[in-house]
């Protein structure tokens, strides 16, 4: 009987020990073929990919890519990790190229695709190639100039006329003025803006009312990497089961989901109340649009882009009174503001492309080849003692277009590119000598941010105008001694 069972363990013994070998062999069989295909496609882009001057590993956290492109020429590569690179394109040329080939070649890495899946899910930030088309097809309806002119110019100069009233009133107390955080006030017209023309639900922010997406609003906008939460905010882009740690920022998160779940229910049921017949809000706007094109969705995302443009355009005129009161001059010709009035005001526009040139939401665009692709160059370089004129870039090889670079190069704007000069934009094409015609603000390309054509980038436009048209038309905007507007 001991035998027997002797025997028996012997054989439980074997099998583990066999399952444990097995298991060891197919995770070592795993990671080898892992890290052969990483050697095999990184082997195949250093054959590849033409040879450009490098930037050493220290200049991978650079961000003056003026400085680099003086010493390494218009298109080099800089290391993007430990093991791969990336190419850097300052020639106009290759980057009106890398533009127009997003999204079929170039397209979002994997690793940010996967993390804007995680924090907003499978909108219009997130598709690719084909499904890209379906989602801008269908947010074509709410940025149309019909939808804008109607729905929500109304919207935005009605928030910029409480904010002004706002500060109106508390004039008359402060006869030597006062000190106006405009950071402050301009996200709290920003989100009530939205919250009115996207939900039809004004969240008050400007009177200073709290609630749960006002909060998280700000919350968003907080960098925070070095505290616990912080960190595992961050990491949750990337491991979205991390959101269900129980920290404050985790919660105040989930219930800012929960108010803005419960507020698009709120709006879909007065509108069926209504026989859904009245609803002008860009929700409503889009469940009748998705009703042909299922494909899109909408996300209300990166509200602060449009704050922050305007806070930096108001820290310029601040710097420049000049400017200031030239935009002045303009905005008295008209007393009442309307959609068609903004034709007739070039240097508002001027003022607004100047912020954006100098002020973009972001400082680069990065993105992966889909394919292998030859990317042309508007003047030879030198490569290996050969002169090329294109350069050849394969699968898998990341590529930047450095949008800040390009908006404040002397190279397509001429002296003074640094300088906020509405001017630039203002002078009849005439008499304008200055090479660059364009920022790159919202990127270019099918993928730019403007949503659909400049539609998108209208809507975003108009609500800087339409506040700064009241903020200028009555007030002098001048710096505090730290600085600041």
């Amino acid at each position: 009987m001991l035998g027997r069972c002797r025997n028996l363990m012997d054989t439980q013994d074997r099998l583990i020990l066999l399952a444990s070998l097995w298991l060891v062999y197919t995770l070592a069989l795993l990671l080898i073929s892992w890290a052969s295909l990483t050697v095999f496609h990184a082997l195949r882009r250093a054959l590849y990919t033409t040879r450009l001057p490098s930037a050493p590993r220290s200049a991978a956290r650079c961000r003056d890519i003026t400085h680099l492109a003086e010493r390494y020429g218009p298109v080099f590569s800089i290391p993007a990790s430990r093991f791969t690179n990336r190419i850097v394109l300052c020639d106009p040329t290759a980057i009106a190229h890398f533009y127009a080939n997003a999204p079929t070649v170039y397209r979002l890495t994997p690793s940010a695709r996967k993390s804007v899946r995680n924090q907003a899910g499978q909108g219009l930030t997130w598709a690719d190639a084909d499904q890209h088309s379906l989602h801008r097809q269908a947010l074509a309806p709410m940025f149309s100039h019909a939808a804008v002119a109607e729905h929500y110019f109304p919207v935005f100069y009605s928030m910029a006329s409480k904010m002004r009233q706002m500060w109106d009133d508390a004039l008359p107390s402060r006869p030597r003025g006062i000190i106006v955080d405009i950071q402050h006030w301009y996200v709290s017209n920003e989100l009530d803006s939205l919250g009115v023309a996207g939900f039809q639900h004004n969240f008050d922010s400007l009177k200073g009312s709290f609630c749960t997406v006002t909060a998280a609003f700000y919350v968003l906008r907080t960098e925070d990497t070095k505290t616990f939460p912080g960190i595992i905010s961050r990491l949750a882009s990337s491991f979205p089961i991390l959101r269900h740690i129980p920290t404050a920022r985790n919660r105040l998160m989930q219930d800012f989901q929960r108010c803005i779940r419960d507020v698009a229910e709120e709006v879909l049921r007065r509108d069926a109340s209504k026989g859904n017949s009245g609803n002008k809000s860009m929700l409503g706007l889009l469940i009748k649009s998705l009703a042909e094109h299922p494909g899109g969705e909408y996300r209300l995302s990166h509200a602060e882009v449009v704050s922050q443009v305007c806070l930096w355009i108001f820290v310029e005129l601040a710097k420049n009174p000049d400017i200031q009161d030239k935009l002045r001059q303009e905005l008295h010709q008209v007393d009442d503001i309307q959609y068609r009035d903004l034709a007739e005001l070039p240097y508002l526009r001027a003022v607004v492309n100047e912020g954006l040139r100098l002020h973009p939401p972001t400082a680069e665009t990065t993105r992966m080849a889909a394919t292998d692709d030859i990317i042309p160059l508007s003047s030879p370089i030198l490569v290996d003692s050969d002169t090329v004129g294109s350069i050849s870039v394969a699968k898998g090889t990341l590529v930047t277009a450095p949008i800040q670079y390009i908006n404040t190069s002397e190279t397509f704007w001429g002296a003074g590119a640094d300088k906020f000069d509405p001017g630039r934009w203002w002078q009849d094409q005439s008499n304008n000598s200055f090479p660059g015609n364009r920022h790159l603000a919202f990127g270019d390309g099918p993928r730019n941010c403007r949503i659909v054509c400049n539609r998108g980038q209208l809507y975003a436009l108009l609500s800087g105008w339409t506040t700064n048209c009241h903020r200028d038309n009555r007030r002098d905007t001048s710096s505090t001694e730290d600085g600041r507007p």
